[in-house]
């Protein structure tokens, strides 16, 4: 009796072994659904957030290329202010040299 009662013991745990095990199977799997869902809502934010950097990096570009252009337009503004200046004042100091020599030839 007690071989009989010991081996209707010992396949009792072996089912309870056997069920445990396949509980741990099953929540494996849900594991791994988890981690597959989980990768997939990362990998599609990672998409989402390379398109948005592809879109701020063109931003920025553009406005880079748009800011070089205006400071080019302004550096050359700025450069023909200065020339027209010295034309005027080197002009308008001609005019005034030659007034006062032509000032003095005829009082002298």
């Amino acid at each position: 009796m007690d071989l009989e009662k010991t081996v209707t013991e010992h396949g009792k745990q072996i089912d309870v072994h056997t069920e445990r095990l396949n509980d741990v199977e099953k929540d494996v799997q849900e594991l791994k659904q988890d981690l597959r869902v989980g990768l997939d809502r990362v990998d599609q934010s990672n998409r989402y957030l390379r398109e948005q950097n592809n879109v701020i990096l063109k931003e920025v570009i553009t406005k880079n290329k748009t800011s070089e252009q205006h400071d080019f337009a302004l550096t050359k503004l700025a450069k023909d202010n200065q020339i027209k200046m010295f034309g005027m004042i080197f002009g308008t100091g001609g005019v005034i040299v030659l007034i006062i020599n032509l000032l003095m030839k005829l009082f002298h």
